[in-house]
């Protein structure tokens, strides 16, 4: 049995899911899972989603239990939330928070009902699997400036972890989100673990004006398989900077569309990506200028050491109805093992004659002249390579806020490429 058919099989064994739910799974039965064929899909590791025994997640028993792990501190002025299996372990935080509004649940699941073509036959397809199996949709609303912190863990090694958030973002509004994956440590303890899936689906919508500082540090332990979707739209002035860090065990796939469908609208997206071992991390951005004067950067740092499998294609569409459109693309991956692949992939398809655009990628192994000239200086190797791969990484990695979580983002990167001389330095 394919996992497809597993799949909906075990959503048709809920019994009466929302309407929302449903129509996901008629979307996904409609349009299939992504295959290898599929070109933006050619690099994600697919065929581990057959071995996932079980695709739904196991709800904890008690929605307030405790989460199962010591969490990270707290970061302050944030308001926190936990998933626990996907779970809210506990809202009352957001009773504190003037500026953050919990919308009903049919509200939430009204949201999900107006699936895209992205989202039910496009790239964002696998979002699908979290709208149908998420256990807790949550839809906020943020009005004046708020701060926002989402984790995301397991309840044991073998759990899964299905999410949907929907987030409006009222004009003029600010909001900084962050988001932390975190697993289970016993996952990491186990030799053999059982393949867990973790799929989140996150729509955010921007007022006009209204300002979000996004930071995603995914650090899951265990051998993970995970699939982030994303879809964001813009209105005119609005600003959206994702501060994106892929640094746990597994392997992971993240897709996000961008609309910026008002004029000077504007999205700037950092990432990074550490794999090691036998791992693929794969991601796929994608902004389309609707407006005139919008404006979009997209910087991405991978490193693939091992056998591990890094790849990013950046996608800028800029469309008849955005002249004066501004587009930034740098892409660079280095190879750090005899069996590790980089895959960058910038496009660019514009459709107007006023835009000013430019876009460059590079990919190869350290480089040699430069670590001559770091050990003629008396540098031991292992420093030497330190540094040069910290030079890589350090573009994304300073733009993260606050610093108490670009120092998580650092640690778990140093953690990621085995860089003993990193870890030593950021203790």
């Amino acid at each position: 049995m394919s996992a497809l058919e597993r799949l909906l099989g075990e959503f048709a064994a809920l019994g009466a899911p929302a309407g929302a739910q449903r129509a996901a799974a008629a979307a996904l039965r409609a349009n299939g899972l992504p295959t290898r064929r599929d070109e933006n899909w050619h690099y994600a590791d697919l065929r581990a989603l057959e071995g996932v025994a079980q695709f739904r997640s196991a709800a904890p028993a008690h929605r307030d239990a405790t989460p199962p792990l010591p969490l990270p501190e707290p970061l302050e002025g944030y308001t926190r939330l936990v998933y626990v299996d996907g779970v809210l372990s506990d809202t009352r935080s957001l009773q504190n928070s003037p500026t953050l509004t919990r919308l009903p649940v049919e509200s939430a699941l009204a949201a999900q009902a107006a699936a895209t073509d992205y989202e039910s036959s496009g790239d964002g397809r696998m979002g699908l699997i979290a709208r149908m199996f998420a256990p807790d949709p949550l839809a906020l609303q943020v009005t004046g400036s708020a701060a926002l912190e989402i984790l995301h863990l397991a309840s044991s090694a073998a759990a899964n972890c299905h999410s949907h958030v929907s987030i409006d973002i009222a004009a003029g509004a600010h909001l900084t989100l962050v988001e932390r994956q975190l697993g289970h440590p016993a996952a990491a303890a186990d030799s053999q673990p059982p393949a867990t899936l973790y799929c989140s689906s996150l729509e955010l919508r921007l007022g006009a004006g209204a300002q979000l500082r996004h930071t995603r540090l995914q650090q899951a332990t265990g051998h993970s398989l995970r699939f982030n979707t994303l879809a964001a739209d813009l209105a005119a002035d609005a600003s959206y900077v994702l501060c994106q860090v892929a640094a746990g065990d597994g392997s992971e796939r993240n897709t996000a569309l961008t609309r910026l469908q008002g004029r000077a609208a504007c999205v700037r997206t950092h990432a990074l990506a550490a794999a090691r071992g036998t791992q693929a991390a794969d991601s796929q951005f994608t902004v389309v200028h609707e407006a005139p004067g919008t404006r979009s950067e997209q910087v991405f740092r991978g490193i693939a050491s091992d056998r591990a499998h890094v790849s990013c294609s950046a996608d800028v569409r800029a469309e008849a109805s955005a002249p004066g459109a501004r587009v930034q693309q740098t892409l660079r991956g280095l190879i750090d093992g005899h069996g590790a692949v980089v895959n960058l992939r910038p496009r660019l398809t514009i459709n107007t004659d006023d835009i000013q655009a430019q876009h460059g990628a590079t990919t190869g192994r350290l480089d040699e002249d430069l670590l001559y000239y770091l050990l003629a200086r008396g540098l031991e190797p292992a420093t030497a390579r330190s540094l040069l791969k910290w030079a890589l990484l350090g573009e994304v990695l300073a733009a993260i806020e606050p610093p108490a979580l670009r120092r998580a983002a650092e640690r778990a990167a140093a953690a990621q490429l085995r860089d003993a001389t990193a870890t030593e330095l950021l203790q």
